[in-house]
C-alpha cells in the first residue's frame, strides 16, 4: 500500500526529530532518551523524591510497533490488549537491564508524556493531567495528528478530546511492579 506524501514526511520528521534528542531505541515498543529533572524538588507517590539535575529516562512510543493493529473497531479490545502485553514486557525488560547499564544506574525517574487516557496507578505510575497552557494546547494538537497519521482508527474511535497527561513511575517502583522476581509481577503476569 503507497503511503502519502504527509505520511512520510511524518515519518521523516519523527525520525529526525529522535536523533536530535538523542532518542535510543530499547525494544519493539519503548525508545528512551536521557533528560536532567529541572522542575522543583517534589515527592513522588512512593515517597521517594526528584530534584533538579536527577536524571529521567524519557520514554517515547516507537510507531512501527502499532502497524499491525486492525482498523476495525471490533478489535479494539484486542489492540488494547496486544498493547498492554507490550507494555508490560517492555517495563519487564526495563527493570531487568535497569541496573546492569551503566547509563540506566544513574535514573531516579521514568518519565512519558501521553495521550493515552490515565491508567496505571495500581502499578505504581504517578499520573497527572498537564496543565492548561499554550504548550499543553500544542502538545494536544501534535497528538492529533499523531493519531490521524499512524493510528487512523484509534483517532476515528476516539469520542473525547485528547489531554495530554504526564506519566511518572520511580526506580523503585518499576523494580517493586516489573522486575522478573516481584511478588507484583507475578499477579500481572496471572492476570494476562
Amino acid at each position: 500500500m503507497k503511503k502519502s506524501l504527509f505520511y512520510r514526511f511524518m515519518c521523516w520528521y519523527d525520525g529526525y526529530w529522535r536523533r536530535k534528542h538523542g532518542v535510543e531505541k530499547f525494544d519493539e515498543l519503548l525508545s528512551f532518551s536521557f533528560e536532567k529533572f529541572s522542575g522543583k524538588r517534589r515527592v513522588m507517590n512512593d515517597g521517594s523524591w526528584i530534584e533538579p539535575g536527577d536524571w529521567l529516562i524519557i520514554l517515547h512510543f516507537n510507531h512501527e510497533c502499532f502497524i499491525g493493529s486492525s482498523a476495525n473497531p471490533q478489535h479494539s479490545i484486542r489492540n488494547a490488549l496486544h498493547f498492554r502485553k507490550l507494555l508490560l514486557s517492555s517495563l519487564g525488560k526495563l527493570a531487568k537491564h535497569i541496573d546492569e547499564n551503566e547509563k540506566f544506574k544513574r535514573v531516579k525517574v521514568l518519565h512519558g508524556i501521553s495521550w493515552l487516557p490515565p491508567h496505571g496507578e495500581r502499578l505504581g505510575f504517578l499520573i497527572e493531567p498537564k496543565p492548561n497552557s499554550i504548550f499543553s494546547f500544542f502538545q494536544a494538537l501534535y497528538f492529533k495528528l499523531l493519531l490521524k497519521v499512524f493510528f487512523p482508527h484509534v483517532a476515528v474511535s476516539g469520542k473525547k478530546p485528547i489531554q495530554p497527561y504526564a506519566y511518572w513511575l520511580t526506580r523503585r517502583n518499576l523494580l517493586k511492579y516489573f522486575s522478573p522476581d516481584s511478588q507484583e509481577n507475578e499477579l500481572l503476569i496471572a492476570q494476562k
